[in-house]
């Protein structure tokens, strides 16, 4: 229920004020619900070496397949944009250039899809050729 007044709230705020400020924001918060998650199941998976290195090669087994290879996709996306966002907000923050948060809110963009077209044309040919070590 909760979450369901979240996601009616988000969506009246948006429509409400539409500019690249608000998306930008909602964008931010996103990410970083989502690194918090990653980093939940990153603890999970890695915690496993304490039980030895047979249950983490079980657990790192079930991570190796082309669906998590498209989540490691949007894994570095999430990294980049909420810290090139990051940055945008520290230098219109703290430097004073806050009337200038749009333009600096293109060149975020304009590195972000620059840093995902390499992503992408790294991360192809993994899942493409469907070869996961086994561990």
């Amino acid at each position: 229920m909760a979450f369901k007044g979240f996601l009616k709230n988000a969506y009246i705020d948006t429509n409400l004020n539409k500019n690249v400020g608000t998306f930008a924001y909602l964008f931010h918060r996103i990410t970083g619900i989502g690194l918090v998650v990653y980093l939940i199941m990153h603890t999970y998976v890695l915690s496993s070496a304490i039980s030895g290195h047979q249950d983490f090669n079980k657990r790192m087994g079930l991570v190796q397949n082309p669906f998590f290879a498209f989540l490691e996709i949007l894994l570095v996306a999430g990294v980049f944009f909420h810290m090139l966002n990051g940055l945008r907000i520290s230098i219109c923050d703290f430097f004073g250039w806050s009337r200038a948060h749009k333009v600096f809110f293109w060149i975020e963009l304009v590195l972000f899809v620059a840093i995902m077209i390499i992503t992408v044309i790294l991360q192809w040919p993994k899942m493409q050729s469907g070869y996961y070590p086994s561990i």
